[in-house]
């Protein structure tokens, strides 16, 4: 069975839609929701609760996402966002991926729901067009990927690490390290834009890039947060 874990903070404009979409791939597979909520103050846990089992959990997603993982009964974990549109066959392709191919975990390729070619190729221009591939088809998966494990992987590798940023990185990267990973190119994984609409295209990539770097020359996550 499979565990899907969503990590909340104050997302009632977008929980209750990707719960009602999750919902109706029942008919794929078995599978619960958790939500790991990190003390909203808004109506997330109320609108949650209708279809979801609910847990609170200290802010912080690498928290959150532990807290969750810690009470599924799935033998495998599939994390999702709370603005994250799950497309139908997805839930199948992580069960054959672990189940009949023997992968340890993986993720997705994925598209905004809004402006894709505009950030997918700003994105490549700030790489300098090296390379029209990106981190996942490297195997390298950030949380809007769609990350999923088995649990057996999971807490082999301790889980994520309780840092405030870049534990989804660290993840895979530990993952990809010493297990086998599948990465699933269709369906793809939906992203909500918001982010880039909301704090601009362009400042937006250059923010992600720059903790990125930073985090790779050993600057400290809590550092970068703040």
């Amino acid at each position: 069975m499979i565990s899907i874990i969503i990590p909340t903070f104050n997302e009632e404009n977008y929980i209750q839609k990707t719960l009602h979409q999750l919902c109706q791939l029942k008919a794929e597979t078995d599978f619960e929701i958790i939500i790991s909520d990190g003390f909203s103050g808004d109506k997330t846990v109320e609108l949650a609760n209708s279809c979801a089992k609910v847990i609170r959990a200290e802010k912080g997603k690498s928290k959150q996402l532990n807290a969750g993982a810690k009470l599924a009964s799935g033998d495998i974990l599939f994390f999702v966002h709370a603005d994250m549109y799950v497309p139908p066959g997805a839930l199948k392709k992580i069960e054959q991926a672990i189940y009949e191919n023997d992968f340890d975990g993986g993720g997705f390729l994925n598209l905004f729901d809004r402006h894709n070619q505009k950030i997918k190729k700003l994105g490549r221009i700030m790489h300098l067009g090296l390379s029209s591939k990106g981190h996942a088809d490297k195997r390298i998966f950030f949380g809007d990927n769609g990350i999923f494990v088995s649990k057996k992987t999971f807490e082999e590798l301790g889980g994520f690490k309780e840092i405030p940023i870049m534990e989804d990185y660290d993840f895979s990267i530990r993952m990809l390290s010493g297990y086998k990973v599948c990465l699933i190119k269709e369906p793809r994984i939906i992203v909500d834009a918001r982010r880039h609409v909301k704090d601009g295209f362009l400042k937006t990539r250059i923010k992600w890039m720059v903790i990125k770097r930073l985090y790779l020359l050993g600057v400290s996550p809590k550092r970068l947060n703040d």
